[in-house]
């Protein structure tokens, strides 16, 4: 039986746009979008054509016709900290949990999780620091629609238009950053066993090493047909992470190194 509604539930930099536009790539598994971003709500509702105070029952009502395919699949992507956001505009106060609840009660949940969270600090550092959070294979590939707002250059042009030598972050901000994540993670963790929804974890490492597999996994999850990722195309989002995210990790280990032994 094929589920119905699914979220992506993810915290910043784990691979959760790579999963999304993967399963999306599908046509069988919804259009995982991340349509209660607040940074992107806007560009939602002028596509939409909708009134920027609409409600939020007509936002919703327009996120379910868009984001399901022809065989009856929804998906949204949402990120725990942009949960916090909805919950408090929605006017919910307590746990941010009691969103998801009531907008999408009987989701199932596709969880992405990043084993080097580090790695994954100092991306979100980069992503925040420049303003680019995707990135094109080449120059020529066209990135999903839901990416749109956000700012993405192709590797060559990336060098000439961003300066980082002027953002090396510190090693107090990435271990902040380890932590927010960790403690997002934490909360995504605690809503799934207080509620005993049904999850499946994918793991940012394993979908970079085994992109179709992993897609095929979480369509089997969501009850669609596995075969459906056997002809996907590579993922038109480059990986970002390069020589200047490993040496910055790089200070960031010797730092934390330094600090260690003087214990």
């Amino acid at each position: 039986m094929t589920a119905a509604t699914y979220v992506i539930a993810s915290t910043p930099r784990s691979g959760s746009s790579l999963l999304a536009a993967g399963l999306g790539a599908t046509g069988v598994a919804g259009r995982p979008e991340e349509y209660f971003a607040p940074e992107q709500i806007g560009s939602y509702k002028e596509d939409w054509k909708l009134p920027k105070n609409c409600s939020w029952a007509e936002y919703r009502a327009k996120v379910m016709a868009f984001a399901v395919t022809e065989n009856g699949v929804l998906g949204i992507k949402i990120h725990w900290r942009h949960l916090v956001l909805l919950a408090q505009a929605l006017g919910f106060h307590g746990d941010p949990g009691i969103a998801l609840d009531i907008l999408f009660p009987a989701a199932v949940f596709v969880n992405i999780v990043r084993a080097d969270r580090r790695a994954q600090a100092i991306s979100l550092f980069r992503a925040e620091a420049t303003g680019e959070w995707a990135r094109s294979r080449d120059q020529f590939a066209t990135l999903p629609a839901y990416l749109s707002p956000y700012r993405s250059h192709n590797r060559d042009s990336f060098k000439e238009s961003v300066d980082l030598s002027a953002v090396t972050p510190t090693y107090e901000q990435i271990i902040r950053i380890e932590r927010d994540l960790a403690a997002e993670q934490a909360a995504w963790t605690y809503h799934f066993t207080t509620r005993c929804r049904k999850v499946l974890t994918v793991r940012y490492e394993e979908l970079d090493r085994n992109y179709r597999g992993e897609i095929a996994r979480v369509l089997q999850f969501l009850g669609a047909d596995p075969a459906h990722a056997d002809g996907l195309p590579q993922p038109t989002l480059a990986r970002q992470s390069d020589r200047i995210n490993e040496h910055w990790l790089r200070l960031v280990e010797h730092e934390h190194h330094h600090k260690s032994t003087r214990k």
